[in-house]
């Protein structure tokens, strides 16, 4: 028998693969039930509608990528052994979650709530700022260019992480190396010197 907890989590995550697959409107709530090994009678103890259970998948899973990514920022460890670390709970997360990545939650802002929107857009602001203070220690290090603001290198190196992803999603190794072609890229560049 599974936990409260644990079946709210399961409706969770088994809710967001399956909007994912096969999208917010043609995902019922029996398919949810079923793919979560829970009742249809459970799914609403937990949540009032689809629309609720939406809406908390799409939170939940920026959160579960906020609280990653603090966990890297905490880690006892260099710039670059965070930079790796960084790329490599991403694809984690990604395959543990099927490849539901912030992209596609972002994608789904016309289905939810203008109130679950503007909760998401503050969390992924957090995410900038936690990857900021990572590139802040970067420079500390003396590893990272000081004269460029460390939000505009977040977004280098998150943009880049998911558009990586997404390119390699069909690598099932696809565990990112220090000396990776990808790391060279973000911290070299492409253009001749």
């Amino acid at each position: 028998m599974k936990v409260k907890g644990q079946k709210r989590q399961d409706i969770l995550k088994y809710a967001g693969i399956l909007f994912k697959d096969k999208g917010f409107h043609n995902t019922k709530m029996d398919d949810i039930a079923v793919a979560a090994g829970v009742g249809k009678g459970t799914l609403y103890e937990y949540f009032k509608s689809k629309q609720d259970i939406f809406d908390e998948a799409c939170i939940e899973y920026v959160e579960l990528t906020i609280e990653t990514i603090q966990d890297v920022s905490n880690m006892e460890s260099t710039f670059d052994e965070k930079l790796l670390a960084l790329f490599n709970v991403k694809v984690k997360m990604e395959s543990e979650f099927e490849n539901i990545i912030i992209d596609n939650v972002l994608s789904w802002k016309n289905i939810m709530s203008e109130k679950t929107v503007k909760t998401i857009i503050k969390k992924i602001s957090e995410i900038y700022k936690l990857v900021a203070t990572i590139i802040d220690q970067g420079k500390e290090e003396g590893v990272v260019v000081k004269n460029i603001p460390s939000e505009i290198i977040a977004c280098s190196i998150i943009g880049t992480m998911s558009e990586y992803l997404v390119y390699n999603i069909k690598n099932k190794d696809n565990e990112i190396k220090e000396n990776d072609l990808i790391i060279d890229l973000l911290y070299n560049g492409f253009a001749v010197k």
